[in-house]
């Protein structure tokens, strides 16, 4: 294995796991765009790979109806959740409509984080970690929907849907883009 095969893991009380879950559905959920939603079959209560696959094979063959062709292109960012700014998040975040209070929570659980690497029984020194959503959080997911949310398609033809970091999307044959 390489030490690029390597996952962070994150502990977080379950008290303050509670907390994110509250904050998810009472400000942030709320605020999103429903539209940012509906591209997103990930890390919403009504999406799953079911959802998507079947999304995908509809459109794919309405597409078909008219077209001799479709092209699927289709982008996993590799480390999504590992590279995310905290400073671009917390501008997109900046531009919802949530309470100042709960925009600095989430600005002060990003920030200050540390990692310390463990190999057999020597410990590493600790590391500030300066970019990068927590993973296996409950605010994560819906913060990296946000952080993703302005990827959208230039013609209104094609269609684009993601799936956690996964992006895809279709261009029909006739698509002049």
């Amino acid at each position: 294995m390489s030490i690029s095969q390597f996952r962070p893991i994150s502990v977080t009380p379950i008290l303050l796991r509670l907390a994110e879950k509250l904050v998810v559905r009472n400000w942030l959920f709320p605020a999103i765009d429903s539209t940012v939603i509906a591209d997103q079959f990930a890390f919403n209560p009504t999406g799953s790979t079911t959802c998507a696959l079947t999304f995908f094979m509809h459109h794919v063959t309405t597409l078909l109806g008219d077209n001799s062709y479709v092209r699927c292109l289709l982008i996993d960012f590799s480390k999504a959740f590992d590279v995310v700014d905290h400073g671009i998040l917390v501008s997109k975040l900046s531009q919802l409509n949530i309470p100042p209070c709960i925009l600095h929570w989430i600005s002060c659980f990003l920030t200050g984080r540390t990692q310390q690497v463990k190999y057999a029984t020597k410990l590493s020194a600790f590391q500030p970690i300066n970019m990068g959503i927590v993973q296996g959080s409950g605010l994560g997911p819906i913060i990296y929907i946000v952080m993703e949310s302005d990827l959208k398609n230039i013609s209104k033809i094609n269609i684009l849907f993601k799936y956690a970091d996964d992006n895809n999307l279709l261009v029909p044959e006739k698509n002049r883009y």
